[in-house]
Parts: structure tokens; sequence; C-alpha cells
């Protein structure tokens, strides 16, 4: 749990501006948010289910929704994120976001804000892609395993310095594999609606 001050603090460094009524959702970041945890960007508006505020941490997006008696709160992962829509029109702009577990729309007035806060989520996922091809691509190490015989017990020092001998005395390989989380080797889509007042480079 993250201290009262300190989520204050990181939305101040941010340069966030809320209204006064989003104050129940602010009060309920520090019990969502863990240590470590830094608001990067932060933006309020509407989802299906009324007002709420939408951040971007530099491990996940929080939805957080506090009434009375009521209380709603969205985790996606960003590598969970498998779709991103932005769409912007004359008095406001809707981001539709897309996970495998979760489906919603968030719209806000605060156009420029939502704008930067999609492209935001577009590199965080592409950084979590990246760094899943990384992984993927180098050399595993592969293992000596020590195998007790009658006679001896060899360590791994010392069957290196061995090396090579016959597998059928005590040698076995096992390659490793990388842990990866199965939804990051998905691809993710992005897609924005171009208005007819935007300026297209052809």
């Amino acid at each position: 749990m993250v201290s009262t001050e300190v989520v204050r603090r990181q939305i101040k460094n941010i340069g966030a501006s809320l209204p006064f009524w989003y104050n129940p959702e602010i009060r309920e970041l520090p019990r969502i948010m863990r240590e470590g945890e830094i608001i990067q960007l932060m933006v309020f508006g509407r989802y299906e289910g009324g007002t709420a505020i939408l951040c971007a941490t530099n491990y996940r997006i929080l939805l957080v929704d506090k009434k009375p008696m009521f209380l709603t709160v969205e985790d996606i992962r960003y590598d969970m994120v498998a779709e991103v829509d932005f769409a912007h029109y004359f008095f406001g702009a809707t981001m539709h976001l897309r996970s495998f577990s979760k489906d919603f729309k968030f719209k806000s007035f605060r156009q420029i804000e939502l704008r930067k806060f999609t492209s935001h989520i577009q590199n965080k996922v592409m950084e979590q892609r990246s760094h899943a091809m990384e992984i993927e691509s180098k050399p595993q190490a592969i293992p000596l395993e020590v195998f007790d015989t009658e006679d001896s017990h060899m360590t791994d020092m010392q069957a290196r310095s061995l090396l090579p001998v016959h597998k059928d005395q005590w040698y076995k390989i096992h390659p490793q594999s990388p842990m990866l989380n199965p939804y990051a080797q998905s691809s993710m889509m992005t897609r924005r609606r171009v208005g007819r007042f935007d300026y297209v480079e052809k």
C-alpha cells in the first residue's frame, strides 16, 4: 500500500489537474497501488459505468470509479493489451481498449490528454513485445545435471573439465525454455479515426 502523500506528489509531478469531484478516486488510489508503482499519466472522463479516472503507471493501466457504497477498479497489464483504438470529435475523444479479458471504452473532453494516454499505452505494449522477443532470441544456457554412480559423484565443474564424454555414462541435456507470458506473443492492433479536419501527410 502506498501512502496518500506519495500518490498526491506523483499526481502533482505529472501536472494532472482533476475536478474536486474526483477526490474519492484519488483517495482510493493508495489502497490499489503497490510499492514502487509510479503514476505516469492520468485523465478523467466517462466509461459505461459512469465517471472515472484512468491512470497509466509503470506497471499497468488502472480505471478507478468510486461512489458512495460503490467501487469499480479495472486493472490491465500492458502485456495483456491486444488492441487500442482512438477517435476524436469536436467536443471530445474516445479510447477503445481491448485486452484478452476486458473490453471497455473511455470518453473524455480532454482530447490531447487522452491521445497522449493512448500513445503511452502503445509504447508500453511495444516495449513488452520487444522485451519478450529479445528473451526468446537469446541462446539459453544448457545445464549439466550430475548423476551418482556406484564409485563416484562428479560435480558440475569436474564434468565440464572432462567433456566430451559418452552420454550413456552420466551426461544428459535438458534445454531450458524461457518463461514468457503467452499473451505477449500476440500482435497488438492500433487504429485511429481521422476526421475531416485532420491533416494527412501523403
